[in-house]
């Protein structure tokens, strides 16, 4: 660069916002402070027993290792339905595909009933025997 040619600035970026009278408290934007509300275009979750609605509990991821061509083929099933079934994100469809196989397993061996007990770590690595 020459010494001829001016050097060229941006207005804007050098001068400091105004903190005179402007507090601004962002720890509603930490997601750990969030308080969970159901929006009117949330899908609503089914009457408990007691007739309440039921919140839908907070999001954790889950992983799961799965085979490839079933990977595929869940992908797939989701990108031709998504639209036909209501579903908002492919986690709404795991979510919805897991939620089935649960109650079909309730009906099945637990006369219907949530099973119940502690929520601990499942065992790690390749089960022992057959």
């Amino acid at each position: 660069m020459s010494t001829d040619q001016p050097i060229r600035t941006i207005a804007g970026f050098g001068t400091p916002r105004p903190t005179t009278g402007v507090h601004v408290d962002a720890s509603r934007l930490v997601a750990r402070n969030r308080v969970a509300t159901p929006t009117a275009d949330a899908p609503s979750a089914p009457a408990s027993s007691g007739g309440a609605a039921v919140v839908a509990a907070a999001k954790v991821q889950l992983n799961a290792a799965v085979p490839s061509d079933l990977r595929a083929r869940a992908r797939t099933t989701y990108r031709a339905t998504a639209h036909l079934e209501g579903h908002r994100s492919f986690s709404d469809f795991v979510a919805t595909a897991i939620e089935t196989e649960i109650h079909r397993l309730e009906q099945l061996h637990n006369a219907g009933q949530p099973f119940t007990g502690p929520d601990q770590p499942l065992p790690t690595g390749r089960p022992l025997g057959g």
